[in-house]
């Protein structure tokens, strides 16, 4: 093996990056799956997944491909989820020293072999095929070395024809956990090593078909396929029951009359078929037209806007290994959520999914394997000066502008497609050009995206190398300033990433809707992204940190808009009824019941006069609190995950404690004025309380007052506990899912009906602020007690303390008790989306002065 090539930008014996196909033979029947062509039916296709050998090792040197091996791992698959090596989470910086291209001479390694049957035709050729591998590897067939490769997120094909035989034959594969690329490859994910896509063999006659490219037009009703030939043989084409031929190295345009175009809501697809020396290949290709009509995106000469998401190829018990299955679950639960469009975040997604995509129609911007963000983070701060001298640096040139090259060759001909993305996140300079200039020299026929023009030296910033102007999580007034309200910006405008979706999230994303649905030049958004990073376990899901690794990032891999295993949350349903074109709450069309009446008298209350709580309520020989009624500014919030530091250290709101200032009796009960306020520090509010009863009412009215120093205060109101027998309760305000003073799109104000256990969702990996739900008017918890106010207030009846969710690291790790908590708030702050996106809009924020009335009714 020559281990120079480990810190080298090449790949060694590959063949040409190419599209994407399987061939068949002329005879064979094309069976499908899930919807796309079942490759499996192919005579020509020898799967070689299933169980390798495998071995571990500390170094690419120690191996020796004739060594013997007797652990075995299921292909494909990561080694990380077979017992091998440890799995971490790492966002912005390099898991090794940042000396590129140097990697560590302790390089985890894993020696794989497989051991297969050929029958060997003399007059055929036989290509393997690695669809994904990280992130480099050595390839021998037979004992003979064939090659070298890295991309780990692109097809490695080798001709092996010279190297196997008739009968059995062995294939050895050494990986590499770390190589050049890993200085490109730098993403925001749950890192992976290993064989973990789909490895085949091709075989196929000795001239044959090696590529082609399909490019689409529409005029009126009909529809124009410009095909080029690409190989050196001729091909038949056909198409509706018609056939032309193209001959070797040219091109042809076939005329279909009377054709409907492709688009996400309507995806029709037409089969076509190439023939060549006895092999076939069908393509089902969509007529559709990508252009740019002044600052405004078109398909087919159509404003479109892009509801979109940003999707790694992920599964919870599998990590990056992504059945045909996940991909096609995830395609449906699109559908279903109202996205029509997903960006391959950060990396071409396996090949398959762009086939489902063009089937049931998914707008792609397909995303090149690049990233490299732990180059702005290599002196331990944030740099954008380091970041854009990676990028101005041609030792990276070689290996970009092969990962364009890999990108569009193998996607150039999917319908779905309709805009390259140069990569993520790795600014923009000279090493960039060839692969720009590569892409447009090959496809002029969609447009070019890349957001880390916004980092890159300003020069760029108006270089027609891009199409669209890109940004992440921009405030709404940044997107005024830099476009909208910008005469000078004539290009349409796309949110790559927004409303970072991480634990309870999403709460500005009707605001950013309410912008790209009324202005021409917004040409849509896609969510920080499609879905949890979490691993599955028996207990839960684990995530950054969990895996004994030095290096990590905690729990921000927890992201996504369903969790790790697919399910929803209240922000999927918010975005799934923005993307609907709901923007606001509505109104629930059926009748509220009326109050239930209650004859019951309460006998005593119990009042703390040195803490102003209420300690007991005791109404019918029965206690109607397990804890005190007490005043609660606290909760946990992924997106306040910033702002926790402050909480914790400079206002001590885990410390803060009622002190009694002044009390005084009134009619039928008590007055008092005091602060909340912790050792070493000022007070952080100031409230006035009052206590009354009346037969089976006790009404409490609350104002307070923020001290100076205090911002960004989560909520104000209070917290008590009851009795778990009492876990139903009924609402009127907004539901059915949790709504805030900024999130509540996909709710409807109404009469709902839940239960403590159904109202806080165990969706969140990492426990957080759940149930909440704002605009209420009345709440009844069955049996037990109801509460009306002066305003419209936020509660929350779940079986969790705040404090048991602010210290609690995993949701498995919740306590259990017996008792139910209520949560009754004067004023409860926006959830935003600022785990990464723009800080909380003012108007969201918590009133600096606030009161409510509450009426508790005692049933």
């Amino acid at each position: 093996m020559d281990f120079s090539l480990i810190t080298q930008y090449k790949r060694v014996g590959t063949m040409p990056h190419r599209s994407y196909y399987i061939p068949f033979s002329e005879g064979d029947e094309v069976k499908d799956r899930l919807g796309i062509i079942d490759r499996r039916s192919s005579s020509r296709f020898l799967s070689l997944d299933g169980e390798w050998y495998i071995k571990e090792l500390s170094r690419p040197e120690f191996c020796d491909v004739f060594e013997e091996l007797t652990d075995t791992i299921d292909v494909p698959s990561c080694v990380q989820m077979r017992g091998y090596d440890r799995i971490q989470y790492i966002n912005t910086r390099y898991p090794i020293p940042a000396i590129p291209p140097l990697v560590p001479k302790d390089n985890p390694t894993w020696h794989y072999r497989r051991h297969f049957d050929l029958s060997v035709n003399d007059s055929n050729r036989y290509y393997l095929n690695f669809e994904g591998v990280d992130s480099a590897f050595y390839l021998f067939v037979n004992g003979t070395e064939c090659g070298y490769s890295q991309i780990s997120h692109a097809t490695s094909e080798f001709d092996i024809t010279d190297l196997v035989r008739n009968g059995k034959n062995t294939v050895d594969v050494v990986v590499l956990k770390w190589c050049a690329s890993t200085y490109l490859e730098c993403q925001d994910k749950l890192r992976f090593s290993g064989i973990f896509r789909s490895v085949y063999i091709l075989e196929r006659p000795s001239e044959h078909i090696t590529d082609y490219k399909i490019e689409t037009r529409i005029d009126g009703k009909r529809g124009f396929i410009d095909f080029t030939n690409e190989s050196s043989v001729d091909i038949l084409l056909s198409i509706l029951g018609r056939s032309a031929l193209c001959m070797a190295g040219e091109g042809i345009t076939l005329e279909i009359s009377d054709i409907t175009p492709w688009n996400a809501d309507a995806p029709v697809l037409y089969t076509l078929e190439l023939l060549a020396n006895g092999e076939k290949i069908v393509e089902r290709i969509g007529f559709r037209e990508v252009k740019i009509d002044g600052c405004v995106f078109k398909i087919n000469n159509e404003p479109v806007k892009l509801k979109g998401v940003n999707r790694h190829d992920f599964n919870c018990e599998n990590a990056a290994t992504v059945s045909l299955e996940n991909m096609h679950e995830d395609i449906l639960l699109m559908k279903e959520l109202n996205v029509n469009a997903v960006r391959t975040s950060h990396y071409p997604n396996s090949p398959e999914f762009y086939l489902l995509c063009d089937r049931y129609g998914i707008f792609v911007m397909d995303e090149a394997d690049l990233e490299t963000h732990g180059a702005c983070t290599e002196s331990g701060e944030y740099s954008f000066a380091l970041w854009s001298k990676y990028a101005e640096n041609e030792l990276f040139t070689d290996g970009i502008t092969d990962r364009h090259a890999a990108l569009v060759e193998r996607d150039k001909n999917r319908t779905s497609v309709i805009i390259w993305s140069l990569g993520n996140e790795s600014s923009y300079g000279r090493s960039f050009f060839g692969g720009v200039e590569y892409i447009r020299n090959r496809d002029t026929t969609r447009p070019i995206h890349y957001a880390g023009m916004q980092e890159a030296d300003p020069k760029y910033y108006n270089s027609d190398c891009f199409d669209v102007v890109s940004m992440m999580y921009p405030s709404f007034d940044r997107i005024r300033e830099k476009v909208l309200d910008n005469p000078e910006e004539t290009r349409p405008f796309v949110l790559c990433e927004y409303t970072h979706a991480m634990g309870n999230s999403c709460g500005d994303v009707s605001r950013y809707w309410e912008i790209i649905y009324s202005n021409e030049q917004m040409m849509g958004a896609f969510v920080w992204e499609w879905a949890d990073h979490a691993i599955k376990t028996k207990d839960g899901f684990l995530y950054g940190g969990d895996f004994g690794e030095e290096e990590h990032d905690g729990n921000f891999c927890v992201d996504g808009l369903l969790t790790a295993d697919r399910k929803f949350k209240s922000s999927t349903y918010e975005v799934q009824a923005v993307y609907a074109g709901k923007l606001k709450p509505g109104v629930k069309d059926e009748p509220i019941p009326a109050p239930e009446k209650s004859e019951c008298s309460i006998a005593r209350i119990d009042i703390d006069e040195e803490r102003a709580e209420i300690r007991s309520i005791a109404a019918d020989e029965r206690e109607v609190l397990r804890s005190p009624i007490k005043l609660n500014v606290q909760r946990y919030i992924d997106n306040e995950r910033t702002l926790m530091q402050d909480r914790a250290e400079k206002y001590c709101l885990h410390k803060l404690r009622p002190i009694v200032l002044s009390a005084e009796d009134r009619t039928g009960g008590k007055a008092f004025s005091g602060v909340l306020a912790a050792n070493t520090r000022a007070p952080a509010l100031s409230f006035d309380v009052e206590y009354s009863v009346r037969g089976n009412e006790i009404t409490v009215a609350l104002s307070y007052t923020l001290a100076d120093y205090i911002n960004k205060l989560p909520r104000v109101g209070f917290e008590f506990e009851i009795d778990s027998k009492y876990s139903s309760f009924s609402y009127i305000g907004y539901g059915p899912h949790e709504s805030y003073v900024d999130k509540g799109a996909a709710s409807d104000y109404g009469y709902f009906e839940s239960t403590a256990y159904d109202n806080y969702s165990h969706a969140y990996a990492r426990p957080q602020e759940s149930g909440s739900h704002v605009g209420t008017t009345r709440l009844e918890v069955d049996g037990l007690l109801r509460v009306e106010a002066e305003r419209p207030f936020s509660f929350s009846v779940t079986p969790y303390l705040t404090r048991d969710i602010i210290n609690t690291a995993h949701d498995f790790e919740l306590p259990e008790s017996d008792t139910v908590k209520v949560c009754l708030d004067v004023a409860m702050r926006g959830v935003g989306s600022h785990s990464c996106g723009p800080e909380l809009e003012d108007e969201y924020e918590i009133p600096r002065e606030g009161k409510n009335i509450f009426k508790i009714t005692i049933l």
